[in-house]
């Protein structure tokens, strides 16, 4: 959404508003004023016709009785009348003299009278088939256009005057014409002004009419200012460094935004851009100087081009000299200058007006250039394409590239010797990719890719020929050896236990994953190897591995994984099979057949389905419904099948979406079920009374026995339920009903003989409400039990009810349309001994362990350093200590519950963090630098969460698929409309990528294989480049390329999928060229005892905040700037950009300048003087620093790492400050550690 001072779109024709009772001069006696047809670009000389098209007439006298009645909004009639060339003229006249200030008026306008076209509403309404809604809104005018298929963008500009009861409206748009005249269709709306969520005191409306034959006019049609749609008399350029250069001319006069004389005109105190300005706030703004002295210039100004239509009108004296057009919204700051030279005595007042469309016209400064500098146009190039052949999936070649200008994705590609053909999708973006698949092996092919710019110009790249085959990968020949650990922590042993894990190999060692096996005490373990990654140069970069394990209890098994040109795995014997039919899938492990019906449901002595119950009473079931089914892994260990299934009810209306992902393993009698609720309703929220996964058990007599914490045991009689309500209350059968105790439900749930399955939901209490009950169709695993209203709803909203209870009152669950929902389930078929040992294993299984330093080595995740306490004793300790903390501190606070578990809260009082600064990540970077399973188990949950809350999953849009929800009140809003009262939480809050990440979805994906986090972490990632890139890109604050950059060099790290490569390089493009390269001299209030210039960072105008002082100083927030140069240190890392290596050095020197204190050994927040500074740092702070210091070992870099950061060492326990510490320190670790820096002691 754009915003504006003064609205959406504000024209310089209101200047020229009149009272009804104006005298004027009408030389063409049409009943318009002269001075009101210059406003509307009619010809004062030439009478505009205008004919009634809507005759509303007078609204009845009962109507008129009403208190509410408002004759300013009663519309008597609409008059059309064609002007010339594509310009129309609109009157409407109302009852009494009109108010547009409190009015909003509509014209939907067919223009093609079409409806299949345009506006997409419920056909047969008036305004569908729209292509141009006119407006004017609170004084305001706008025209919103509509594609063919309904996508909205800015219309043209609109202008109109007041007369008495009379509003004309003048417009440039295309209407239908035929053998009779202009034809289109026309729907009127007028009311009062309302607020947010008010209904409109008065409104006034017609049908949809066919509106036929109105004359068509011969002639030009006359150009005013706004209606330049380029610079008139006007060249321009950009560039941070050529703008620079003319302000720092000495041949040059600059004044400054703050020195110029304003009418219409304020100081934009809320300005983010490198320079401040002066914005518009009211009508045809304008701002003047006096010249100087005496000389021979070109008159000039500094401007930022939004995405407004902004047109700024140059006068000297009274002449106007040119017009400066900036309404394509390059999203770059211009300098704009006349032509022509003039040549000046000294005094004469130059003057810039707004006369643009909208926006906020921002001035800068105002230039008189000597000699002024070469124009420059925006470039339209096609560069960057990339072909990147992918070994694990023959035929199949991801295309992709960049354009200078966002358009939709074109390619026109063929085989050499065969026809073209044009591969043509959307929206339109800056990067692009297309995926071909069922190419030919060994064939040549040629693609080239063809742009779009903004005024329709055509632009291509040059062919690009490429092959499907990729050559041969890189490969060690002699054996290497991965010793690998499989720990066993529980009093019970583990037999034949399933083991999923990743296992990295460094850049350049293994080519296939044919060339591995896996040996315990000189035999080979069958052994199930996939490739889920591979480095730039095609070799292998993760393997994940599937084995079953025998461990004993209390004890741990050892492995090594060799792999070579010369090593070889034997086949395994009697492998899992699975059949693909017409009826679905058979599995047999083994120890277990089952089937996958086309609902997607397992099949095993009865069906294994999901049944919802909504608040209407309506059940719903996965059963009888249609599926997508998809063999995911057909392993001779591990089979996965992934299910995608509506629950549908009796007469096939559909609730959710659910998702299930089956794990069977050889010679297992288990499954393992991850099962997954989409929340994909129509509306923003869903309810339901329940959810269950019902297990056909059959009429139950005898009880089965449930696990709660403390090695407890509880009785479940098949008449009755047992339900973990909070994380401290459990609803146990009583006498005459139930009895609440302090308890918690584990999870499992063992019967009392072999003929039923056992079964067990992970983190069981932790994801409450949870429960078990029986009915006639058998065991019911409830994700969502059934409860009264009453409980949940007694919590005071500034507690406990927006805290942890929002979604739990009235008696139902409320669901945001978008959000997922993952539970962890086991369907154990074991013979009776074993269920209980099986489930107990399912909580948290055992984990194969790789050497922490070789994962380090392998640098999968950069550089990191393993645990080191004769090194880094100061930070072993306090990880350590902050770990333990974690679980304690979300333990006093209660962060647990069904959308609560994972995250924690307190973010700004009363928000949930939403893992800011990826918590996930941070555990992850821990559990593989020491091995700590407290960190993995921890890691995971934090990641499920994330990932199925906190990020969209369903849309009507599609593109809006992947958007991750920042830091607010119940993790997605819209649960309340207001804050708690005295916080400054949010109550609803949108996407931002400074706010999302997927770091930690991927190293989820590799240690587990869960592909979920893979495929959420793709989606987040291509979701923020259409966000970002689907427009010509700039930032104002530097963690936004700061943590995009993050995002993407990770998506590219983990997939090489060159789309984030090219996004990547998009974004590096940009912050290097508006680095201040060159000297930027300080304002004179903020020089002080400081150097008079700063240099080398990302200077901008600072707002209240960041800078409260009455006149704001210039510069940034330091952590901004800190978070930007670790972004780029990651793209160095993967791109070894030298341009991106000597920018960091320079933004670090900047860092330092700006906000680092030797003599307090820290840093203050920002670079206002007024801020103070604080005794030590974060790794966040000093990662940029510390790599700067590895490059140049520049001792100004060392002193921040040897006296700042050891005194903020000691980390922090929870919430934002654990994750922003713990996701970076371990890659400072390692730049410390090659540097010979050690964390011993606090100095």
């Amino acid at each position: 959404m754009r915003r504006s001072v003064v609205g959406r779109i504000v024209l310089l024709a209101l200047l020229l508003v009149l009272s009804a009772t104006a005298r004027a001069a009408d030389r063409d006696g049409d009943a318009i004023s002269d001075q009101h047809e210059a406003a509307l670009g009619t010809d004062p000389g030439r009478p505009d016709g205008l004919q009634v098209v809507i005759d509303d007439g007078l609204e009845s006298e009962t109507n008129r009785a009403k208190p509410s009645y408002d004759g300013t909004k009663d519309v008597l009639t609409v008059e059309f009348g064609h002007v010339a060339e594509d310009r129309c003229l609109w009157r409407w006249t109302v009852a009494e003299p009109a108010r547009p200030e409190d009015t909003v008026f509509h014209l939907y306008v067919d223009a093609d009278a079409d409806e299949s076209t345009g506006r997409k509403s419920s056909p047969g309404a008036p305004n569908h088939g729209t292509d141009y809604m006119v407006t004017v809104a609170g004084g305001s005018p706008r025209i919103t256009a509509y594609t063919a298929d309904g996508s909205s963008t800015s219309g043209p500009p609109l202008t109109y005057v007041v007369h008495g009861n009379q509003v004309l409206l003048s417009c440039d748009i295309d209407l239908a014409r035929d053998a009779s005249g202009i034809r289109f269709g026309l729907y009127m709306l007028c009311h009062t002004s309302t607020g947010s969520g008010d209904s409109p005191r008065m409104s006034d409306s017609s049908s949809k009419i066919d509106v036929r034959g109105m004359p068509i006019r011969t002639g030009k049609k006359i150009l005013r200012p706004l209606d330049h749609k380029s610079n008139y008399r006007v060249d321009a350029t950009f560039g941070t460094e050529t703008l620079q250069r003319a302000l720092a001319d000495e041949r040059n006069i600059v004044v400054p935004y703050n020195q110029l004389e304003l009418d219409g005109y304020e100081i934009d105190q809320f300005a983010t851009r490198k320079w401040p300005y002066v914005a518009m706030n009211a009508p045809g703004a304008v701002a003047r100087t006096k010249v100087p002295k005496a000389g021979r210039y070109h008159v000039g100004f500094i401007m930022y081009d939004d995405a407004a239509d902004e047109r700024v009108v140059i006068s000297v004296g009274d002449k106007i000299r040119g017009v400066a057009v900036a309404r394509l919204g390059t999203r770059r700051t211009w300098l704009y200058w006349l032509h022509d030279a003039v040549d000046f005595a000294g005094g004469e007042t130059v003057e810039l007006k707004a006369a643009g469309s909208g926006g906020k016209h921002g001035i800068a400064y105002v230039i008189f250039l000597a000699d002024p500098p070469e124009p420059r146009a925006l470039p339209l190039e096609v560069e960057n394409m990339i072909a990147k052949v992918n070994p694990e999936q023959p035929g199949r070649v991801t295309l992709s590239w960049t354009t200078s200008w966002p358009c939709l994705t074109r390619l026109k590609w063929n085989a050499m010797g065969k026809e073209p053909q044009d591969v043509e999708q959307g929206p339109p973006c800056l990067i692009h990719r297309v995926v071909l698949e069922g190419l030919d092996a060994g064939t040549t092919y040629t693609a080239r890719a063809i742009g779009e710019g903004p005024e329709g110009e055509s632009f291509a790249g040059e062919p690009t020929e490429f092959l499907t085959a990729c050559p041969e990968p890189p490969c060690e020949t002699t054996v290497v050896a991965i010793p690998l650990v499989v720990d066993n922590p529980y009093p019970i042993a583990a037999e034949s236990w399933p083991i999923c894990g990743g296992v990295p190999i460094p850049q350049g060692q293994l080519g296939d994953a044919g060339m591995v096996r896996l040996v315990a005490g000189g035999t080979d373990i069958p052994l199930q190897v996939q490739t889920v990654a591979r480095w730039p140069d095609g070799s292998v970069k993760w393997l994940l591995l599937n084995f079953a394990a025998d461990v004993p209890a209390k004890s741990k098994s050892e492995y090594r994984l060799e792999y070579g040109r010369a090593v070889k795995r034997a086949a395994v014997s009697q492998p899992l099979m699975v059949v693909e039919s017409d009826k679905g899938l058979q599995i047999d492990t083994g120890k277990l057949r089952f089937s996958v019906d086309a609902g997607g449901n397992i099949n095993h002595s009865g069906v294994y389905q999901t049944v919802a119950e909504d608040t209407e009473g309506n059940v719903y079931r996965t059963a009888g419904g249609k599926a997508e089914i998809t063999v995911e892994e057909r392993g001779p260990i591990r089979a996965v099948v992934k299910t995608v299934a509506p629950l549908i009810d009796k007469d096939g209306d559909e609730l959710f979406l659910i998702e299930k992902r089956i794990e069977a393993y050889r010679n297992a009698a288990f499954l393992r079920v991850h099962h997954t609720l989409v929340v994909d309703g129509p509306d923003r929220f869903t309810t339901i009374r329940r959810l269950n996964y019902q297990v056909p058990v059959g009429k139950q007599t005898a009880s089965w026995r449930a696990a709660v914490a403390g090695e407890r045991e509880l009785e479940l009689d098949p008449a009755s339920s047992i339900r973990q309500q909070t994380d401290q209350r459990l609803l146990v059968p009583a006498a005459g009903g139930e009895k609440v105790e302090d308890a918690r439900l584990v999870g499992s749930l063992i019967p009392p003989n072999d003929n039923s399955c056992a079964v067990a939901v992970r983190d069981a209490w932790q994801n409450y409400p949870k429960g078990f009950s029986f009915d006639d169709q058998g065991l019911n695993i409830e994700l969502c039990p059934p409860f009264k209203k009453g409980y949940y709803d007694q919590f005071p909203f500034e507690k406990e009810g927006h805290h942890l209870y929002y979604y739990l009152l009235d008696g139902c669950y409320k669901l945001k349309q978008g959000v997922a929902k993952t539970h962890d389930l086991l369907l154990c078929f074991e013979p009776g001994e074993k269920r209980e040992p099986t489930c107990r294993l399912f909580q948290e299984p055992l984990l194969l362990t790789v050497p922490p330093k070789w994962i380090c080595d392998s640098r999968v995740f950069y550089s990191v350093a393993p645990r080191d306490t004769e090194s880094f004793p100061l930070y072993e300790q306090a990880i350590d200590k902050n770990l333990d903390g974690y679980v304690q501190y979300r333990e006093r606070q209660h962060d647990f519950g069904l959308l609560n578990y994972g995250d924690w809260y307190g973010e700004r009082g009363t928000n949930w963090g939403n893992v800011e600064y990826d918590t996930q990540y941070a555990f992850f970077l821990e559990y593989i630098r020491s091995g700590d399973p407290r960190a993995f188990y921890l890691g995971c949950q934090t990641e499920l969460h994330n990932r199925d809350v906190d990020t969209i999953h369903w849309n009507e849009d599609p593109n809006r698929l992947g958007g991750v929800y920042v830091h607010q009140m119940c993790h997605v809003g819209n649960y309340y409309d207001k804050p708690v009262e005295g916080s400054l939480g949010f109550p609803s809050g949108g996407f931002s990528v400074s706010h999302a990440w997927t770091e930690g979805h991927f190293a989820h994906y590799f240690l587990t294989g869960d592909r979920r986090s893979l495929e959420t972490g793709r989606a987040v990632a291509d979701y923020f480049i259409r966000a970002e890139l689907g427009r010509p890109y700039d930032f104002s604050s530097t963690r936004t390329p700061g943590w995009h950059l993050i995002m993407l060099c990770s998506a590219y790290h983990s997939t090489s999928d060159p789309y984030y490569l090219n996004a990547a390089r998009v974004v590096v493009e940009t912050v290097l060229e508006l680095q201040d390269k060159l000297p930027r001299p300080l304002p004179e209030h903020q020089l002080g005892d400081r150097k008079p210039y700063q240099e080398g960072g990302w200077v901008r105008a600072m707002v209240p905040g960041h800078c409260n002082c009455e006149v704001r100083h210039q510069g940034n927030a330091g952590f901004m700037i800190a978070v930007l140069l670790s972004g780029m240190k990651y793209y160095h890392d993967v791109t070894g950009d030298e341009r991106v290596k000597e920018s960091i050095i320079r933004g670090a020197h900047y860092l330092l300048d700006e906000t680092y204190s030797d003599e307090a050994m820290g840093f203050r927040y920002t670079s206002c003087p007024a801020g103070s500074y604080r005794t030590g740092t974060t790794p966040l702070m000093a990662e940029g620093i510390a790599r700067a210091y590895l490059w140049t070992k520049d001792d100004r870099f060392r002193r921040v790492l040897t006296e700042a950061l050891p005194r903020g060492a000691g980390g922090s326990s929870y919430g934002k400050g654990f994750s922003m510490y713990y996701r970076m320190a371990p890659r400072v670790l390692a730049d410390l550690k090659e540097a010979g820096i050690e964390l011993k002691q606090e100095p």
